[in-house]
């Protein structure tokens, strides 16, 4: 009856951690687009991540397992309109129609579909942090925490610099092919910074800020402005932690991996209860020395 009850045990505890560890894909329409949502099932608050701009879902691929399976959560990753597997509307040419407004509540209609409209973690890339917020000052008793990898700032976008992209911008039509999503992106941008401008990051949810030692530009006041706001926001609140991702470019999560796994693990232990939260940093320690022991390099045995 032991050896029966202790299999029965075991076959429960794979089935439950099958049903944890399930991915799942989801095609929902809002507002007359489809939104394509990558969910990786499991309990507690979700983390809800944000794309930058020009990419999608499948950038977070690389880090959502092991996040996955260390804390347990929820990860609810998606294709904003027009990017990816989610589609965009075109019949309708405003461009305001496609702004970020528009953008963030989309999402929220989405979240509300799949049933994940209540507490959250954000975690946002790059132009994603615009979105993350927004979303966050429209909804600041929803979301615990946040993670910003790299992400942009209304504080970079000097007046100079904007004068210069709508110029180059000039009258661009929407495409009769390819990407509606970068179009209206790149179209919208100047009313953006001006909304998220007016939509500081509510200073009451705590916030780890990474920033990349190597920033995607070429001149050296666009990089001094781009750290110089990033500075400044972690100033902005007691709550805020600034991290330099040293040796890093732009997309933190690929040069360095394990830094901003920690930092996520960090800011979701830091917002839920005791147990879980020593449970999940338990695990963290086990994959952080497994991970650190596979990043070590090969040593050479003829020296020893």
């Amino acid at each position: 009856m032991k050896l029966l009850a202790a299999l029965m045990l075991g076959l429960f505890a794979l089935a439950a951690q099958q049903a944890h560890s399930q991915e799942t894909d989801v095609d929902l329409a809002v507002r007359g687009d489809k939104l394509h949502f990558h969910v990786y099932k499991g309990e507690g608050l979700p983390i809800l991540f944000e794309a930058g701009g020009g990419d999608d879902s499948t950038v977070w691929a690389g880090i959502a397992k092991p996040l996955h399976d260390i804390t347990g959560a929820t990860l609810i990753t998606y294709d904003r309109s027009g990017f990816g597997r989610s589609e965009l509307d075109g019949r309708n040419q405003s461009v305001e129609a496609h702004g970020i407004e528009n953008g963030v509540g989309e999402l929220d209609e989405a979240l509300h579909q799949l049933g994940y409209d209540g507490k959250v973690m954000l975690v946002a890339h790059s132009y994603g942090a615009l979105y993350a917020t927004l979303y966050a000052s429209k909804h600041p008793q929803r979301v615990k925490a946040a993670v910003l990898v790299d992400g942009s700032t209304a504080c970079w976008f000097s007046e100079g610099w904007m004068k210069d992209f709508v110029r180059e911008q000039g009258d661009k039509k929407p495409p009769a092919s390819g990407s509606l999503g970068s179009y209206y992106q790149s179209k919208n941008l100047p009313e953006t910074v001006d909304i998220v401008r007016a939509q500081a990051f509510p200073t009451s949810i705590p916030v780890i800020d990474l920033v990349s030692d190597h920033p995607p530009f070429s001149s050296d006041a666009d990089i001094s402005r781009w750290k110089d706001c990033h500075r400044a926001f972690v100033r902005n609140a007691p709550n805020r932690l600034g991290i330099t991702a040293y040796g890093a470019g732009h997309y933190i999560y690929r040069d360095n991996p394990l830094l901003v796994i920690q930092a996520i693990v960090k800011s979701y232990a830091g917002v839920i209860d005791g147990k879980t939260a020593r449970q999940i940093l338990a695990r963290n320690i086990d994959y952080s020395i497994e991970a650190v022991n596979k990043a070590a390099p090969p040593s050479d045995i003829n020296k020893h």
